[in-house]
């Protein structure tokens, strides 16, 4: 499925559950584009079972129902069960919201990701791409059924106590790593220089150029999550709350939008070593878009 560095998802099977039709016909169009050799759309939690016992997708997308406990639910169900051909199914919730009280649940649950909708095509295949080729490690324990939620390399300067029995002392980092960081690096920085050739064309009032620049801004945000970078992932959700809170409308100032954006490249081509002050810059575009909408609310 991966040779040569391409990902090839011919032979998986891809599940979607999704009540919206519509919506759900898009996630579905998605997985075809990327090559999914087999993709089933469930309308409900029973066609989704029935799915996972008569087809074993690989991987299930799945939106959060309205009613969360029955979502939640769900999940956990399909974690428990002695009568699945696979549980530890990778697992990804599907959202317009993105509050952190929903991800805590949903990861809790037994989920392997969250995706805020609308997800761009990129987003989608980074995700899918890297839990099915690094899947991680399924836990059983009293309390958790599920993916292991250990995620994040070990923070080399925490001089606390490794409470984990398995639990190594750290090493530095080795040439594979930094190469995964450089290509992490590369593709930050393509998003960006992407989203700059849209914000040069924005003009006051001009709603198709402000749209553009909103979608640049959303596909950069999953990049942020995608790659695990907090301060990049902040810095694009406050340029999204800002471009959200004004509109396409002559409120929406192009020279704000052009000077975040200019933040957000010296943002990305920052090491990740100076982390502080990455972060700084991020934080400084938050309080930029806080002052601007508030200066927006006084007019």
């Amino acid at each position: 499925m991966f040779g040569g560095g391409q990902f090839d998802p011919s032979g998986l099977t891809a599940l979607v559950l999704d009540d919206n039709h519509y919506e759900r016909g898009i996630s579905l169009d998605q997985l075809r584009a990327m090559g999914f050799g087999r993709v089933i759309g469930a309308a409900n939690t029973v066609e989704a079972w029935q799915a996972l016992r008569g087809s074993n997708p690989n991987i299930v997308l799945m939106e959060w129902i309205e009613d969360a406990n029955d979502g939640l639910d769900f999940v956990r169900r399909v974690r428990m069960s002695e009568e699945l051909p696979n549980r530890a199914v990778s697992m990804f919730m599907l959202t317009t919201s993105g509050a952190a009280s929903d991800v805590e649940a949903a990861r809790l649950a037994g989920i392997d990701g969250y995706l805020r909708k609308p997800i761009s095509a990129l987003a989608l295949q980074q995700r899918v791409r890297t839990v099915i080729a690094n899947p991680q490690p399924f836990v059983v324990t009293s309390a958790y059924v599920g993916p292991c939620r250990r995620r994040r390399r070990p923070d080399l300067n925490y001089l606390g106590p490794l409470r984990r029995l398995d639990d190594e002392a750290p090493e530095p980092l080795v040439s594979g790593d930094d190469e995964e960081l450089n290509l992490k690096s590369e593709l930050a920085r393509a998003c960006v220089a992407k989203l700059e050739g849209r914000a040069k064309s924005l003009a006051a009032g001009d709603a198709k150029a402000a749209r553009d620049v909103y979608k640049a801004v959303q596909d950069l945000v999953d990049v942020g999550e995608q790659i695990g970078d907090p301060s990049l992932t902040l810095g694009a959700r406050e340029m999204a709350r800002y471009l959200t809170a004004q509109g396409a409308t002559d409120r929406l100032d192009p020279e704000v939008v052009r000077t975040h954006v200019a933040a957000l490249h010296q943002l990305v081509h920052l090491p990740h070593a100076l982390c502080e002050e990455r972060q700084r810059v991020a934080e400084s575009l938050k309080r930029m878009v806080d002052k601007k909408l508030r200066q927006a609310d006084a007019a």
